[in-house]
């Protein structure tokens, strides 16, 4: 280690340190160890207790002064007698922590922390199985047998410069002696940073990768942490050229696991003021007032939205079946009408809560990628990287533009809505990954604005079974009509005009921008960070179910199936998943309004919502509701024409004693009283599922 002055500090703080308030920490870790083996050390006792130049010092040289903590803790006299095996153990195991360093954000990193002590937050997205690295290498002169140990600090391998026997003195050839190195476990990390700390305006996630040496015990993929170590440079090479661009690595001296629940702190006064609010009959009401309030009406959405983000986790039954608690919304609409505004709102309540779009994002993306780094990041091996809902794990997630994605990416969400679990088979990874995430997801018809005379779901471009995931689905249309659109048109010019007179300079948040609005219709009822903080507290509540309730809400549901009851032939107004979701809802709404036993007033509210998401199943041939045109794409209307059809067929090719052409089949259906369009989609469809054989050009007979 080269000579290095140190300003009022020395090795002797250590000692100091040590003994006055860790030596019984110390005389415990002896006698515990190996099964313990770390001694953590509040940064707050070094701060506190060494002058400013020491401090300086330890953040500016911390390799040297962590190497000084070590010799001081291995030299420390203990209450038991080490073989000499232990000795050695206890020299090259045990670790200390530093905790409690003030973190900063991982877009902060700047080249002047480089070989500094620093502290980041994130969430882990990716990282290797562990491996082996040498701490202390033992290199054998083949000229002289004269053994000569280097000190492997950094990440590249380090040979001696020249032998220790001062007979000798050569510079090689050296020969590594594995047996007499000293070895310690290695893990690397990749970690993101989250929504939350990044600027308005931005659009990239920044990450920050880390290497984990002696205490390798890492959180799983999602974990948020915080991380402590010296910061290194790492020159990267460019096709066996070495650059002048480093990437920075972090060696970490520490890492703790943050409590997801514990992102935001509320005050006693806080607390004081949502009593308050909770007793407020109109409470859910005036959360959704301040719900993105410069986005005109859609209040049962608004409402669907929140209810989702406060959505409960699974509940486990004693036949080991888990009940899922979170709950999923769909907006479907037309292009302009805010879905995407509201998505991106909603995204500010939550900490961790991540943010996709059908458009650059995959499946992968969203759920977890497996792949083989070929830049040397896992040493060439397979990697599992966490998607974004892997990283929302027990947050929220929103996924906008859910149509872009393709067939196959949509069925991978599938376990994800339904069980929170995402399973990996791949490449020796046999692991489920969790993604305990209530969802609210968007969708845009496929021909671009839907037609009010075909069934909507058969416009949307996602499969059957995985619309039927989703609690509540609600359709946003735009229709013209003079009332709303001249309460819309003021809305948006009166914002625009009210944005010019308030936006004399830059403003960097919500905060400065609320001190200048002043009150008027487009200012939150509600505080953004009260809004926050209120959601944060509803997410922690425990809700009992009464009797009452249940069996309101049982015989709703068992009233509306009730209305097809002894028609075999009918169609099934709702489904029994329908039932679970609205159990859902119910604990939802109580939630919402910080209650603790549901009431009357939340089935209420829950029947609205869900009559509302009902829309979506009127079949427009019929005007009744249709639970299959959701389930399974095909509402019992279409099952019926789809009946005559084939019996048209059947008679086609009786009388002609062979296969039934296309123009004849059109003209005879059409003559039922089918429509052209609807005869040759439904000929397609019964194609594609193999009831139709076309047995030549145009010539079509029933399988």
């Amino acid at each position: 280690m080269p000579e290095t002055t140190k300003p009022d500090y020395s090795k002797e703080l250590w000692e100091i340190l040590f003994t006055r308030y860790f030596q019984d920490d110390i005389y415990k870790l002896a006698k515990s160890f190996p099964h313990k083996r770390d001694l953590v050390v509040p940064y707050e006792l070094i701060g506190n207790g060494w002058s400013d130049d020491a401090v300086k010092f330890f953040i500016t040289h911390p390799e040297i002064a962590l190497n000084d903590a070590y010799d001081t803790l291995h030299a420390f006299t203990l209450p038991i007698k080490f073989s000499n095996e232990m000795k050695e153990r206890w020299t090259s195991e045990t670790h200390i922590k530093i905790s409690g360093f003030p973190s900063i954000g991982i877009r902060d990193i700047r080249h002047k922390s480089l070989n500094t002590f620093v502290s980041v937050s994130g969430v882990i997205l990716r990282k290797t199985d562990v491996k082996f690295q040498i701490i202390r290498a033992a290199f054998k002169c083949k000229r002289c047998d004269q053994v000569t140990e280097v000190y492997e600090g950094g990440v590249f391998f380090v040979e001696p410069f020249e032998c220790e026997n001062d007979v000798c003195g050569r510079k090689g050839p050296f020969k590594l002696v594995e047996k007499d190195c000293v070895w310690a476990d290695k893990r690397k990390i990749r970690l993101q940073e989250t929504f939350n700390e990044i600027q308005g305006g931005e659009q990239n996630l920044s990450v920050l990768d880390a290497i984990l040496l002696r205490d390798v015990d890492c959180p799983p993929l999602g974990s948020m942490v915080t991380v402590s170590g010296i910061l290194k440079g790492i020159q990267t090479v460019l096709n066996g050229q070495k650059t002048l661009d480093y990437y920075p690595l972090l060696e970490v001296v520490n890492i703790e696991a943050q409590d997801k629940e514990k992102t935001i702190e509320s005050t006693l006064e806080d607390l004081k003021e949502m009593e308050k609010m909770a007793e407020d009959r109109n409470i859910i009401d005036r959360l959704v007032a301040s719900t993105v309030p410069s986005v005109l009406g859609h209040e049962k959405i608004k409402e669907a939205c929140l209810c989702c983000i406060v959505s409960p986790d699974y509940f486990l039954l004693p036949d080991g079946r888990k009940l899922r608690g979170p709950s999923h919304v769909m907006l479907c609409g037309d292009p302009g009408v805010a879905k995407s505004v509201m998505l991106q709102a909603m995204i500010g309540y939550v900490p961790r809560a991540q943010y996709a779009a059908g458009r650059s994002a995959s499946s992968k993306g969203l759920t977890v990628a497996v792949t083989k780094d070929k830049g040397g990041w896992g040493e060439g091996a397979w990697v599992a990287e966490a998607g974004m809902l892997v990283l929302a794990d027990r947050a929220f997630a929103v996924i906008d533009e859910l149509d872009k994605f393709e067939k196959e990416e949509q069925r991978d969400l599938n376990t994800v809505l339904e069980h929170g679990m995402i399973p990996v088979r791949k490449a020796g990874i046999n692991r489920d990954f969790h993604a305990r995430v209530p969802i609210v997801a968007s969708l845009n018809p496929k021909y671009g604005r839907f037609d009010r005379y075909v069934p909507y779901p058969k416009q949307l471009n996602v499969p059957p079974d995985f619309l039927s995931r989703f609690d509540l689905i609600f359709m946003m249309l735009d229709e013209p009509n003079e009332y709303k659109d001249n309460m819309t048109g003021d809305h948006i010019t009166n914002i625009w005009k009210k944005a010019t007179e308030v936006h004399q300079e830059e403003f960097h948040d919500v905060a400065e921008i609320t001190v200048k609005w002043g009150k008027d219709r487009y200012m939150p009822k509600i505080s953004l960070d009260m809004m926050r903080k209120w959601i944060h507290e509803a997410k922690k509540i425990k809700v009992r179910i009464t009797e009452e309730c249940r069996k309101a809400l049982n015989d709703y549901f068992l009233q509306i199936r009730k209305s097809q009851s002894g028609d075999p032939d009918a169609a099934i107004p709702i489904a029994w998943r329908t039932l679970d979701g609205m159990m859902r809802q119910l604990i939802c709404q109580t939630r919402l309004r910080h209650g603790k036993v549901t009431e009357m007033r939340d089935v209420e509210r829950v029947k609205a919502l869900v009559q509302e998401s009902f829309k979506v199943m009127i079949d427009p041939a019929t005007g009744k509701m249709d639970s299959d045109i959701i389930s399974t794409g095909i509402g019992k209307s279409q099952r019926d024409r789809i009946r005559v059809l084939k019996e048209v067929i059947r008679e086609l090719q009786d009388e002609m004693k062979s296969a039934a052409p296309l123009n004849d089949i059109v003209k005879r259906a059409v003559e039922a009283g089918m429509k052209k369009d609807d005869v040759e989609d439904m000929i397609h469809k019964l194609k594609t599922a193999g009831e139709l054989l076309e047995a030549s050009n145009e010539r079509y007979r029933v399988v």
